[in-house]
């Protein structure tokens, strides 16, 4: 772990992107020494050492991005209601002791939940704030550049 490998770069970007590791989760799956993997981060080229902080925060963020678009899809899914399939597994045993096996799909409509369209309409408001914020300081920002400032008076 001496020289500065890309190939280890990516894999540590990758597995963080995907299960958002630590560096000591990351050392073991990639089997390198958790010191060694800590020194190769820190490294003294401060070139690769930007290169990969940058790799690492990048990673996380796109697992966040990526983890905050599957709950909302699900909050979504829960809001509008939804089918599922429920599998149900008998064993049934007759008069001779003889076993039979069994399997029942059942196709359940799960209703809407009022909790998650609730939730759903926070975020939607939390949001329109949000934009309306910036919007707001954009027009402060743009009136305060055209703003002239004229002095008008006599000094003695």
């Amino acid at each position: 772990m001496n020289k500065y490998n890309k190939k280890i770069e990516n894999q540590i970007y990758e597995l963080i992107k995907k299960e958002n590791l630590t560096f000591e989760e990351t050392s073991k799956k990639l089997n390198i020494n958790y010191d060694d993997l800590k020194e190769y981060i820190n490294k003294s080229s401060r070139k690769y050492k930007k290169s990969l902080v940058k790799k690492i925060r990048k990673a996380r963020d796109e697992y966040f991005l990526d983890t905050k678009i599957k709950i909302e899809n699900a909050l979504i899914k829960k809001a509008l209601g939804y089918y599922s399939k429920e599998i149900i597994r008998e064993i049934k045993t007759d008069k001779d002791g003889k076993e039979s096996k069994s399997k029942k799909i059942i196709h359940k409509y799960n209703t809407p939940s009022e909790r998650a369209i609730i939730v759903f309409f926070e975020i939607l408001k939390n949001r329109n704030n949000k934009k309306l914020e910036k919007e707001e300081l954009k027009k402060r920002l743009q009136e305060d550049e055209n703003k002239i400032n004229i002095r008008v008076g006599f000094d003695n």
